[in-house]
């Protein structure tokens, strides 16, 4: 018996949050959808996925925002930001990296 689900994942917090629903709902259901099919509670489950899932998203995204401040905080405020990548190199590429995530 095949099971067929669509969803609408409109990435109301940017790009990031459509692409971490998709990837997480899809992995909960798979995770758990036989079990759910025996005990006939589907609905509720998918229900109960997607705010697990809106949850988690928002979560990843405070502890990004977290480890953002915390390099804020090695890099002197006044520095340019060509010095500040010049002395502190990995801590500027994180942040880069960190940029999309939070955004």
């Amino acid at each position: 018996e095949r099971f067929y689900a669509c969803a609408v994942c409109d990435g109301h917090d940017g790009a990031s949050a459509a692409t971490f629903a998709v990837e997480n709902i899809k992995y909960y259901i798979d995770s758990n959808l036989e079990r759910w099919l025996q005990n006939d509670c589907v609905e509720t489950k998918l229900k109960q996925c997607i705010l697990h899932t809106d949850g988690n998203f928002f979560e990843q995204r405070r502890k990004y925002i977290e480890e953002k401040r915390h390099i804020e905080a090695q890099i002197p405020h006044d520095m340019k930001s060509y010095e500040a990548s010049q002395q502190y190199p990995r801590e500027v590429a994180r942040l880069q990296e960190l940029k999309p995530l939070i955004s």
